[in-house]
C-alpha cells in the first residue's frame, strides 16, 4: 500500500517512468530494515501515437500480442525497487500498433504451484496465451486466471497473482 501511494504521488508530478522509480526507490530504502523490495513495471502510454515509455524495476517483461502472434517486449530487467539507495533506472520505449494487446502480470502467475510442486511457468503461460490470440482483453485475463485455477487445483498460493491486459485502439500519426 505504501509503494502504491508513493507511485501515484510521484506520477502526478509529470515525471518520466525512470524518475518515478528512482524517487520511489529512494523514499523506500531508508526505513526498510526488513530489506523488503518490490518489482515494478512503470509505463506511460501516449494514446494518440501508441508510444509506450517505460522503466523496469526488476519486473518480468510484458507480453505483446500483435497481428495474431505474441512476443515478449524487449525490456531490460532493471533492479528491484526498495533494496538499495541511489539506483538509476533506465528508460525504454516501445510503440504499439492499433489492435495490439499488452499483457502485464506478476511473477505469482508463472510461479503458481500445483500440489505436485510444479510451477505454472513461463512455458505454460506462453502455450496458453498462444490460444487466446483472437480474444478480448477481458477474456484473456479471465482465461489465464481460469487456467491457473485448473493447474493449481486446491493448493494455496504464497504470492499475489495480478494481471492487466489492454488493447491499443488509437491511430498512429
Amino acid at each position: 500500500a505504501i509503494t502504491k501511494t508513493l507511485l501515484r504521488t510521484e506520477a502526478k508530478h509529470g515525471l518520466s517512468p525512470e524518475e518515478v522509480l528512482s524517487r520511489v526507490n529512494d523514499t523506500l530504502v531508508p526505513d526498510n530494515d526488513a530489506c523488503m523490495f518490490v518489482t515494478i513495471f512503470c509505463a506511460v502510454l501516449d494514446v494518440r501515437t501508441g508510444k509506450v515509455e517505460f522503466s523496469n524495476g526488476g519486473h518480468n517483461p510484458p507480453l505483446v500480442l500483435r497481428a495474431g502472434t505474441f512476443e515478449y517486449m524487449q525490456v531490460p530487467k532493471g533492479f528491484v525497487v526498495g533494496a538499495m539507495e541511489g539506483i538509476k533506472f533506465t528508460k525504454g520505449e516501445y510503440t504499439l500498433d492499433p489492435g495490439d494487446v499488452i499483457f502485464l502480470y506478476t511473477d505469482g502467475v508463472t510461479e503458481a504451484m500445483n500440489p505436485e510442486d510444479e510451477l505454472f511457468s513461463e512455458g505454460r503461460l506462453k502455450e496458453y496465451f498462444s490460444k487466446l490470440t483472437d480474444r478480448s482483453v477481458e477474456e484473456i485475463v479471465e482465461g489465464v486466471k481460469d487456467e491457473i485455477k485448473l493447474f493449481v487445483r486446491d493448493r494455496e498460493q504464497s504470492d499475489d497473482i495480478t494481471m492487466l491486459a489492454l488493447k491499443f485502439r488509437g491511430k498512429r500519426r
